[in-house]
């Protein structure tokens, strides 16, 4: 009886064991793409997607430049071009706490409003409105906005009766990161 009892338990704990290995095998089968639902997704909107999402830096990277989209995972690193009359400005006001940045990490950057709803004014400075509305902040604290290429502007976010005004470029060496920039007074 004991004997038995110890056999059937073997072989159930066993076969436990090879259906968790099956699933660990087929998860690591799922390219990192799948895995944070990017793989059918044009370059812009996989920048906009890996933005909103709070990501795994050991599982992915992903900076936004001027002209590209870098992704990096164990399997390498892809780069996709960003058509050239768009730009990506991501960007994260603050109050208190802030880090240095000119180009943003799509991962690992983080901004102090995380969740909050700011209001947004941008004028090139030819006086044409490239954006004016209310966004919220992503999770990880920061918003990302398409404008032209090759513009300068005026940038004012407003949140809770604070306020910041801070020019902007979106040249081929301009920064996608405005952070350092957005203090709210």
């Amino acid at each position: 009886m004991k004997k038995t009892f110890f056999l059937l338990a073997f072989l159930f704990i066993a076969g436990i064991g090879i259906i968790l290995s099956r699933n660990d095998s087929a998860t690591q089968s799922i390219s990192v793409y799948e895995r944070y639902e990017i793989d059918n997704l044009s370059t812009e909107e996989m920048v906009e997607s890996l933005d909103a999402k709070t990501l795994d830096s050991n599982i992915i990277g992903a900076a936004i430049l001027a002209r590209e989209l870098i992704i990096s995972h164990a399997d390498g690193e892809d780069r996709y071009a960003i058509d050239e009359d768009r730009f990506y400005l991501s960007f994260a006001p603050y109050i208190t706490t802030t880090h240095p940045c000119h180009n943003h990490n799509l991962v690992t950057c983080r901004g102090e409003l995380a969740g909050e709803i700011v209001k947004v004014f941008i004028q090139a400075v030819d006086g044409k409105v490239l954006f004016d509305g209310e966004v919220e902040l992503y999770d990880n604290g920061f918003k990302g906005i398409w404008l032209p290429s090759n513009t300068e502007a005026t940038m004012t976010v407003e949140y809770d009766g604070l306020r910041v005004s801070t020019q902007i470029a979106t040249y081929d060496d301009s920064g996608t990161c405005l952070t350092e920039e957005l203090q709210l007074s």
